[in-house]
């Protein structure tokens, strides 16, 4: 059961990742590049306080991990009976108008250009995210910290990411051009890559900083997913086929690092290589960043 419930909740996670964009995107249109934003830091916070609340809930309910879990899993009720008046609505809409299905045509999406950029764009952010989270607080731990600390300084990069999800696209995304928030972001978690790479000093805590300036990305992204696409029903596809294989490649970066950092008995290749992934990062994100759409094919 356990793993049961536990491919049940990815499987609705991964389908959340990629129908939210669409939502947007069909709800809010030109308004999308100052909402989605909200969105994603409204993600980080619950995600915080998931880790942060999880074991002191589960202590003072049953004592084990199912008091958690239980409470965690009042959230999705709650937002299912938000959502019931929405899905009234769109029934309505659909009985008031003539609903005309259009499919993309999956062949011209995996041979544009466009989708590409953004799909490598996924790829780079996502490996750099997942491999950091992953990898930091042993890091520290290697350096002498207390597992106690070690936790915090990821705490710390999480806590930086959450005002920079909303500053970045604020001050440099509002516009169909998105080559700046990209930009900036990826060049912070190159400077934090590179400072972690060459070990513990003084300035660690600046190198966590810029750490989490970089792991604001993911609004920047959804923006990015969403305004390449030409229609809302270019949208859905464009985001599974970013975000799908975004993820699937990601999942490797957590095992790469780790082999590396073994091979090489320290932290600094397995920096160093991180490093160098964010800097097909930056090209990734000059090309996905760029003021055009998809050329798919749309068939009724």
């Amino acid at each position: 059961m356990l793993f049961a419930g536990t491919f049940l909740a990815s499987v609705a996670v991964a389908g959340l990742n990629i129908l939210v964009p669409v939502v947007f995107k069909r709800e809010f249109g030109p308004q999308l590049t100052r909402l989605l934003p909200f969105y994603t830091v409204v993600l980080a916070t619950f995600a915080t306080l998931g880790a942060f609340l999880s074991i002191p809930i589960s202590n003072h309910t049953t004592k084990d991990w199912r008091g958690g879990t239980i409470v965690w899993a009042l959230l999705p009720i709650i937002a299912f009976l938000g959502w019931l008046p929405i899905m009234k609505k769109q029934k309505r809409l659909h009985v008031a108008t003539k609903l005309v299905v259009v499919k993309t045509d999956w062949k011209s999406l995996f041979s544009d250009r466009v989708s590409w950029h953004v799909t490598g764009l996924m790829m780079v952010q996502s490996t750099l995210f997942y491999s950091t989270v992953a990898w930091l607080p042993k890091t520290f731990i290697d350096w002498g910290f207390t597992a106690t600390s070690a936790g915090a300084m990821l705490a710390f990069a999480t806590a930086v990411s959450i005002p920079f999800s909303l500053l970045v696209p604020f001050i440099f995304g509002q516009g169909i051009d998105q080559r700046k928030p990209m930009m900036l972001v990826t060049t912070a978690s190159l400077i934090g890559l590179l400072g972690m790479a060459f070990g513990h000093s003084a300035a660690t805590w600046v190198w966590v900083f810029m750490l989490g300036i970089g792991q604001s990305s993911l609004p920047t992204l959804l923006i990015i997913i969403v305004l390449r696409a030409r229609t809302v029903d270019e949208a859905g596809p464009l985001s599974a086929m970013a975000q799908g294989l975004g993820y699937l490649v990601a999942s490797l970066g957590p095992i790469i690092v780790g082999v590396i950092s073994r091979s090489a008995g320290g932290w600094k290749a397995a920096y160093l290589y991180l490093a160098l992934v964010c800097i097909v990062g930056l090209r990734m994100g000059y090309l996905a960043g760029k003021p055009r759409a998809t050329e798919t094919s749309l068939q009724k």
